[in-house]
């Protein structure tokens, strides 16, 4: 399970093999050996004990803003993977797995758009053929692409996902009242996004660092200070099944509008009821159960796998490198 910590003054501290959550006018305990991590979204305060019973059970610990975004984790100094993985995906950037990895992720992004577009329009008397059709031809030049040089490669790939997202959010803006995708949004589906995301670039990030991958050095994304280049690229493919659908859901459901937004330091914000609905959907979409290499396994458990099977790749363990496609 995921404590999430949404109340301002919150106390996280240990009692035994216990987290005590202690709150203004109550007390929590939970079992650490039931907790996956402790996600801490409002002002609170963790005792060092608390951090070492997490630390103890490989618990990671999230501090994010009230936009979703991560700034701190807390986790052991001994981190997963060898310093030879490292070694392989510095070496990776510069030769043609880089291609590979780069391509495979925009290929997974697009087809994961075209496949939750296919899925809402089934029950909208096919409102998107025409767009669906724009995206299948897109996927189709996509994919016999070889690539001379890094460069061109990454200037290219990122024309065609571009191509896409433009059409995708203009499919759904025909279902959800908004105008178009917009990073710094002031606009409610926007901003909910923004804050899904950032919940799941968390999730990325995790699995990057129990891999041993290193989360600031990507493949597509290029390296600058303080930017976590492979989790921007890895998170492509889920963000369509993960956080897209929990965020449409809630929209069409008429559990999101403009009233769930407040104002904060100059900015609009959801509010803390607002924050839980998000982040309890997403957790939702995170333990779904898919089939997925002829075993049964939670959603957050395959993208774990997939992060090894990263790695697998680029120690010459695997042949080649594929993203994960859904079904929505």
């Amino acid at each position: 399970m995921e404590l999430v910590i949404n109340d301002f003054g919150t106390f996280i501290g240990k009692k035994e093999n216990l987290f005590e959550i202690k709150k203004k006018d109550s007390k929590e305990e939970y079992s650490a050996d039931k907790v996956d991590r402790i996600k801490i979204i409002s002002s609170a305060s963790i005792s060092s004990k608390a951090i070492e019973l997490a630390v103890e059970n490989n618990i990671d610990i999230v501090l994010t803003n009230y936009f979703g975004k991560p700034y701190a984790r807390i986790y052991p100094c001994k981190l997963g993977g060898t310093t030879l993985t490292r070694r392989k995906q510095l070496e990776a950037c510069s030769n043609k797995k880089s291609f590979v990895i780069s391509k495979a992720n925009v290929l997974g992004k697009i087809q994961n758009q075209l496949n939750l577009l296919k899925g809402l329009s089934t029950t909208r008397e096919n409102l998107f053929a025409k767009e669906i059709n724009l995206i299948k031809r897109l996927l189709q030049k996509i994919k016999p692409k070889e690539f001379n040089n890094i460069e061109g490669a990454r200037e290219e790939l990122l024309g065609f996902e571009g191509q896409a997202a433009s059409i995708y959010f203009s499919c759904l803006a025909k279902i959800i009242p908004f105008e178009k995708r917009e990073h710094e949004a002031k606009d409610i589906f926007n901003i909910s996004l923004n804050y899904g995301y950032g919940i799941l670039y968390s999730e990325i990030e995790r699995a990057c660092i129990v891999a041993g991958l290193d989360p600031y050095l990507g493949f597509m994304h290029t390296d600058r200070y303080n930017k976590p280049s492979l989790v921007l690229d890895l998170i492509e493919p889920f963000r369509q099944f993960i956080v897209d659908r929990a965020i449409i859901n809630l929209f069409v459901q008429k559990q999101l509008n403009e009233n769930d937004l407040e104002d904060f330091e100059g900015n609009k914000i959801l509010k803390k009821e607002s924050r839980e609905k998000i982040v309890s959907a997403i957790l939702e979409r995170l333990n779904i159960e898919l089939r997925y290499n002829s075993k049964k396994l939670q959603l957050k458990t395959i993208i774990q796998e997939k992060m090894r099977e990263l790695v697998r790749f680029l120690l010459d363990e695997q042949e080649t490198y594929e993203s994960f496609a859904f079904r929505s």
